[in-house]
């Protein structure tokens, strides 16, 4: 069964964010692992390309290869998704890229009624220009309200449960999709070509064409 990161953009609330994280480690299912990526002192300047990739850097490309797909979920910030999670999404997708080729749920997270098409699409977008395989439609929201859950961290909102539930199951088949997928194409055409064994010649005279096949076809009669 597949490993799959988790990467939260983090909520207005601390608390809600952990508590989010708690939710979703709950509801996976029996035989997948799911485990929370955190960056870890990356530099406030964006990646460059003229300089050495600092530890931190390459520590958090390290720790996305290590996962066989990836669950972002995102709130809404200004109608985007928050900074952090963006600046983190920047150092993964810098080359050389463990999102390539990446299997990716992605997810909003907000209060019941509250707006996430924007931020879900920023999102998207972000993760496509990486290279990520990112699921497509439905797109997937959990409506969380903190106060749905006790002192313990236990959820009393069954309609939250079933929306955690249903986003880690459905991330779990889609990353064995894509990586079974990925696994039967070879990387290259040439040993399925090989495979296929010797083409027939072709003929050396070539297929005569039509006109040639057609018997001469008389012309008018001629009066005198």
């Amino acid at each position: 069964m597949p490993t799959i990161g988790l990467l939260l953009g983090q909520l207005p609330q601390a608390r809600s964010t952990r508590l989010l994280s708690s939710l979703l480690h709950r509801a996976a299912s029996r035989g997948t692992t799911l485990v929370e990526l955190t960056p870890q002192a990356l530099p406030m300047h964006p990646p460059y390309t003229d300089a050495p990739m600092p530890s931190a850097g390459a520590a958090w490309k390290c720790a996305l290869a290590g996962v066989d797909g990836l669950i972002v979920v995102t709130p809404s910030h200004e109608r985007s998704i928050p900074g952090t999670l963006k600046h983190a999404l920047d150092w993964a997708a810098s080359t050389p890229s463990p999102l390539a080729g990446m299997p990716v749920m992605i997810a909003g997270v907000a209060r019941p009624h509250e707006g996430l098409f924007s931020p879900v699409a920023h999102l998207r977008t972000i993760l496509n220009d990486a290279g990520a395989e990112v699921a497509g439609q439905p797109e997937r929201s959990l409506a969380m309200d903190p106060a749905a859950f006790g002192e313990a961290g236990e959820c009393s909102d069954a309609a939250l449960w079933q929306q955690a539930a249903e986003l880690l199951a459905d991330a779990a088949g889609f990353t064995v999709h894509v990586r079974r997928a990925r696994a039967a194409v070879p990387s290259t055409p040439v040993p399925a070509i090989d495979a296929a064994g010797t083409a027939p010649l072709s003929p050396e005279v070539g297929v005569p064409m039509a006109t040639q096949a057609m018997a001469p076809v008389a012309g008018p009669a001629v009066i005198a």
